[in-house]
């Protein structure tokens, strides 16, 4: 059995890979403050403008109107939608012919999700990673894992703006042309190249003898383990999960409306989808109760929805998806803790 990464271990993990990252981009210390206080200022700007015009004393009632049996529905959707994620990783993993325990691959996956929602950065996918670090052989597969899932929800997500854009331009409000398809393109024919021409541009290169034996070594494992993204059958259930995954998403944002009473459509449960979920990707502040709450409220505006049910609506929605990931890693970091003291 694989033992699980230490604390010491997974600082270290992280400390190499953000000295690595300060070697390649020369960033000066006074400027990544910087950045991070710039970063905080834009959440707490965007909190104050989600506030604005609220009439307090009306919220109570608002939270008190939610009909509990949606809402439970709702919860139910959001620990559906977490299983199925856990799932997806869990089929690269083992198409990586990676050996994990379960409760491992779930600590990893929720003490991650909870530094994204807890810190203003993006490094949960690092200390998912780190749970790894104690076998630097799969790291490749490992962080092979996390790309792909990224790419996958970053295509699912320009398909939901397709979707939603049939009958709500969002390119007046995000600019996609210039970015999100472009990306996801990229992304394609980069992924595309690499699982059909990949090996054989590998061979070509490893013939030229100009790198050593020990990393020769080490990307003919990463190249050979890869091989199954040329097998549909093993690609298919990835795709159906991903589709799933988004359209239960999609859902809860649906079954919120009912819980509130809103007479809003599909479409409204779609662009708070997109809308938030692209307003999150900056982490501009712990919790990113700032941007949820405005990019909700702004995917609400076209459809006549009145300032204080949106942002009741904004409010419990954010606690529903946001309460089961930091639960879990909770859970993650006590099952994290169990195996330490067995070991």
């Amino acid at each position: 059995m694989q033992q699980p990464v230490t604390n010491e271990d997974g600082e270290k993990f992280s400390n190499s890979k953000a000295g690595s990252d300060k070697v390649k981009t020369s960033r000066p210390p006074y400027l990544t403050k910087l950045l991070l206080v710039i970063k905080l200022l834009a959440g707490v700007s965007l909190l104050v403008l989600s506030i604005q015009g609220i009439q307090w004393g009306n919220l109570v009632t608002g939270f008190r109107s939610a009909n509990l049996a949606w809402l439970t529905t709702a919860i139910l959707a959001v620990l559906f939608g977490l299983f199925l994620k856990i799932w997806r990783w869990a089929i690269f993993v083992k198409n990586y012919q990676i050996r994990a325990s379960i409760s491992r691959l779930f600590s990893a996956y929720f003490v991650g999700q909870a530094v994204n929602i807890l810190l203003p950065l993006r490094g949960g996918e690092i200390v998912r990673i780190g749970y790894f670090v104690g076998e630097p052989k799969i790291l490749p597969e490992i962080m092979s894992t996390v790309v792909l899932e990224k790419y996958l929800d970053l295509l699912a997500l320009a398909v939901c703006i397709i979707m939603v854009s049939i009958k709500f331009s969002l390119d007046n409000i995000l600019n996609l042309r210039s970015w999100l398809f472009p990306l996801t393109g990229l992304f394609t024919i980069v992924l595309l190249i690499s699982v059909l021409l990949g090996p054989a541009i590998w061979k070509k290169i490893r013939g030229s003898k100009l790198l050593p034996k020990s990393i020769l070594a080490w990307i003919d494992k990463w190249v050979e383990a890869s091989l199954w993204l040329r097998n549909p059958r093993k690609v298919l259930p990835a795709l159906l999960l991903t589709a799933l995954i988004w359209s239960v998403m999609w859902l809860t944002n649906m079954l919120m409306f009912k819980s509130l009473g809103m007479q809003v459509d599909v479409t409204a449960a779609g662009l708070v989808l997109t809308l938030v979920y692209v307003g999150l990707f900056p982490a501009l502040m712990p919790g990113n109760i700032g941007p949820f709450y405005f990019f909700a409220r702004l995917a609400l505006l076209p459809f006549g929805v009145i300032q204080n049910q949106a942002f009741v609506y904004a409010v419990v929605l954010h606690a529903i998806v946001t309460l089961p990931p930091l639960l879990g890693g909770a859970i993650g970091l006590i099952l994290r803790s169990d195996r330490q003291g067995v070991s």
